[in-house]
C-alpha cells in the first residue's frame, strides 16, 4: 500500500514540475550550446541610423544571434 502511495507522490511530484516549468518560463534556449538565455536581458545596442536603434540579442555563452 506505502509503495502505491509513493509511485503516485513521485508522478505528481513530476507532474506539478512540468506544469511549473510551463508556467514559469525564465527565457529561451540557445540553438548552439543549449542554455537558457533570459529575455531583455542581453540586449545589445548597434549602430544608430536615421534615429533609430538596430537591436540584435546574442547568447553570453557562446556569442550566438538569438531569434526571438
Amino acid at each position: 500500500m506505502i509503495f502505491i502511495f509513493l509511485i503516485a507522490l513521485f508522478i505528481l511530484a513530476v507532474v506539478i514540475l512540468f506544469a511549473y516549468q510551463k508556467i514559469y518560463n525564465p527565457g529561451k534556449l540557445c540553438n548552439v550550446c543549449y542554455r537558457v538565455v533570459p529575455e531583455m536581458v542581453f540586449v545589445e545596442e548597434t549602430d544608430e541610423e536615421e534615429g533609430a536603434l538596430d537591436y540584435y540579442e546574442k547568447c553570453p555563452f557562446c556569442d550566438n544571434e538569438l531569434e526571438w
